[in-house]
């Protein structure tokens, strides 16, 4: 059987689901049912944007990563946004591969969402760019 390490995707997909957790948030990779507690993180996307050499694996991968809760929340919110987008920038070593985060390629964004009926969410949303190096 040959042993074949993860893909990029799913690395940083994993390292910042198990992240997420460390720092003791309610973690998902769906919408969880109604009856959730606030706050809690989704993680939402990921996208794979990778190039091979003959030598090297090259590229960058996105992840999105939102943080759901109720307005009373917003300083709540805000520092888990930016605990993300901290933790995405600078060198980041995995067992598996080694990235870069630039700060200019993270993105924060925090949205008043009343897509629910007869509610009103605060939605953090943060977009980690990683490249592989």
């Amino acid at each position: 059987m040959v042993n074949i390490r993860k893909s990029p995707a799913q690395d940083v997909y994993d390292r910042y689901f198990m992240l997420s957790r460390k720092m003791g948030y309610d973690t998902y990779d769906y919408l969880p049912p109604d009856k959730v507690k606030y706050p809690f993180v989704v993680m939402s996307s990921v996208e794979d944007n990778k190039n091979n050499t003959k030598t090297e694996l090259t590229g960058s991968i996105v992840l999105t990563i939102d943080c759901w809760g109720i307005p009373k929340q917003r300083l709540t919110i805000t520092d888990m946004v930016e605990r993300f987008f901290y933790a995405s920038v600078g060198h980041i070593n995995t067992e598996n591969y080694s990235y870069y985060g630039q700060a200019q390629q993270q993105s924060t964004r925090t949205l008043i969402d009343t897509s629910v009926p007869n509610s009103t969410l605060l939605h953090g949303i943060v977009t980690v760019e990683l490249q592989i190096q």
